[in-house]
């Protein structure tokens, strides 16, 4: 069965659309690659100072009538917007004053009654870097700069595969980094103006016609000194140029990366690392093909979206109603509290046949170069944070195989709590950014099972082929997951309270993943973690210890080996077997 998407990207100047046609099981990168080579079609946007929304309206008229669109069904939208875009997708919350118009809801009304199918935007820069990862332009434990340059500059900054940012911020505003009086990195590094210096109203004349040697060589300068503060202020290692720039300078086969980083040598190395510079040749396709896979990972999600009545959610009913927890000692409350904890673990044993059957699963999917990825919200996504950091210096799991999402972003998730219903939101943009595939393996936990944010995550992975896991108070079957685990803890002592009990049971189950899986690996030697990382004194002593234990040695030889291996313990141990 065919499934029709439409993606539309917003720039101050022209409007873009593509809609692209698939086969239901086609994956995100067959789709991409599709999205990659085809022609967009483009009206004038008709934005500025003093344009309303009805004149933008008439050129999303325009952008349809030459589509064609009317003709079929369409399944989903997506829309790639300058500017800062809600959380959820739903509008356009902040921008330019040349794109005001963008921040009514009257255009994205007359989408929903034009096609009727459902609406999503996400800021340009985040659907340049849903193009980019689709592509597998971005992977591995590297923090990425993605910058579609036009009119202005757009920003936003991954690592790790992870969007970096917090909800209340939502972008790295790059480019509205101060400069001098009525300047920002917007006005000093946009390219659009330049086109108007020749006659073909490209940026033909501006990078190859001598007399603008001087002000070419200006911008560069200008351009190279945005590259090294985003460095600087993001710890920024690859910068990557989409947007019109980057099809300018592919078109004339110019080597803008070259140049930028000769400019880029005279700055002092920041955190021993080189910064490399790439230009996407894709340019303004990125965003476009962001925004329809963003239109078709979201239109997966609502059709698989569990909707729970609060009255039918057993998180929130007490353990005992009776109870007046107010008027009893400090003693007796916790009296109750450890009760409850040890009957709360004993239940967990009910779940141990699901979770053998779950793990027997991960582990082909992580021997395979799979990654494992938590999402969760509020106590559930830090918990599932706490079992993830620990991975790579306890068993020497490479940092780029396990990631955790956690809704509202995790750039302040250990010490504050979303405010602004992230978890209501869908985590399809997140998932996209890190090009889940059929490789990967997905834990999503929702003690009360409501939340949207992992409900979306789950649906859009297994789409995608992945190994798609729920963990949840109850056992229900859910059709958009491979497996529930259920925890079955009940209620609360607190009604609702579910950081209690549940996120005690939860960290469990989490350390039974987790360590099985590593232990099935190769990870653990008899009891002894034979490939942690000797960050700190008490881990280099753990390995001389284990190295002691495993080949007889003294502290003094096990730590002269550790020495002589650059104190990689892995390395070490294997050293010493081919020796022996």
């Amino acid at each position: 069965m065919k499934k029709h998407f439409l993606g539309i990207d917003i720039g101050g100047s022209w409007l873009k659309g593509m809609l692209v046609s698939c086969d239901d099981d086609c994956s995100a990168r067959q789709l991409a690659m599709e999205c990659r080579h085809k022609k967009p079609v483009r009206v004038s946007s008709h934005l500025g100072r003093e344009a309303t929304v009805y004149d933008f309206i008439q050129s999303l008229e325009l952008l349809l009538r030459d589509l064609n669109i009317d003709a079929r069904k369409i399944d989903g939208i997506g829309i790639s917007s300058a500017g800062i875009v809600h959380y959820d997708g739903s509008g356009v919350a902040l921008c330019a004053s040349h794109l005001s118009a963008l921040m009514s809801k009257e255009w994205i009304d007359y989408l929903k009654e034009q096609i009727g199918a459902p609406v999503v935007l996400i800021n340009d820069a985040e659907a340049a870097c849903i193009g980019a990862a689709s592509l597998d332009y971005l992977s591995g434990n590297v923090c990425y700069g993605i910058a579609p340059i036009g009119t202005g500059l757009g920003f936003v900054v991954l690592r790790n595969g992870r969007r970096w940012c917090e909800a209340s911020v939502q972008l790295p505003l790059l480019g509205s980094v101060y400069t001098q009086p009525d300047s920002n990195f917007d006005t000093l590094v946009g390219v659009s103006k330049y086109a108007r210096l020749g006659n073909s109203n490209s940026l033909c004349e501006f990078f190859t016609e001598k007399e603008h040697e001087n002000l070419r060589n200006t911008y560069l300068d200008n351009l190279a000194g945005v590259i090294y503060s985003s460095s600087v202020i993001y710890g920024v290692e690859e910068f990557c140029i989409a947007g019109g720039l980057a099809n300018a300078v592919t078109s004339l086969d110019w080597n803008l990366e070259s140049k930028l980083e000769k400019c880029l040598s005279h700055y002092p190395m920041y955190n021993q690392k080189k910064l490399r510079v790439r230009v996407f040749k894709e340019g303004n396709q990125l965003p476009l093909i962001g925004a329809v896979l963003l239109a078709r990972g979201n239109s997966f999600v609502i059709e698989n979206r569990q909707v729970l009545a609060y009255s039918d959610m057993r998180t929130e009913q007490p353990y005992d109603a009776s109870l007046m927890l107010n008027k009893l000692d400090t003693a007796s409350v916790l009296e109750k509290l450890f009760m409850l904890e040890q009957e709360a673990g004993s239940r967990l044993k009910d779940s141990l046949p699901v979770l053998k059957s779950i793990i027997d699963q991960i582990v082909p999917k992580l021997s395979n170069g799979g990654r494992l990825i938590y999402v969760g919200c509020g106590t559930s996504g830090r918990l599932a944070a706490i079992d993830a950091v620990e991975l790579a210096c306890t068993f020497g799991f490479p940092r780029d195989k396990v990631l955790t999402f956690i809704s509202g972003g995790i750039t302040d998730a250990a010490i504050d709590i979303e405010q602004n219903f992230e978890e209501d939101a869908s985590a399809v943009p997140e998932l996209l950014m890190a090009n889940v595939s059929q490789k990967d393996v997905v834990i999503g936990i929702s003690v009360s099972g409501k939340a949207f944010y992992v409900q979306s995550a789950l649906a859009y992975a297994k789409k995608e082929g992945a190994l798609s896991v729920m963990i949840q108070a109850v056992d229900k079957e859910l059709p958009f997951c491979d497996y529930v685990l259920p925890l079955n803890t009940g209620g609360e002592l607190i009604a609702g309270s579910t950081r209690m009990k549940a996120g005690s049971a939860t960290k469990k189950v989490l350390n039974f993943i987790s360590t099985t899986v590593m232990i099935r690996l190769g990870k653990v030697y008899g009891c002894y973690m034979t490939e942690l990382e000797c960050l700190n004194e008490k881990l280099r002593e753990r390995a001389v210890g284990i190295l002691r234990i495993l080949f007889g040695l003294s502290d003094a030889e096990a730590l002269d080996k550790l020495k002589e291996n650059n104190y990689n313990l892995n390395q070490t141990i294997r050293k010493i077997s081919i020796d022996e």
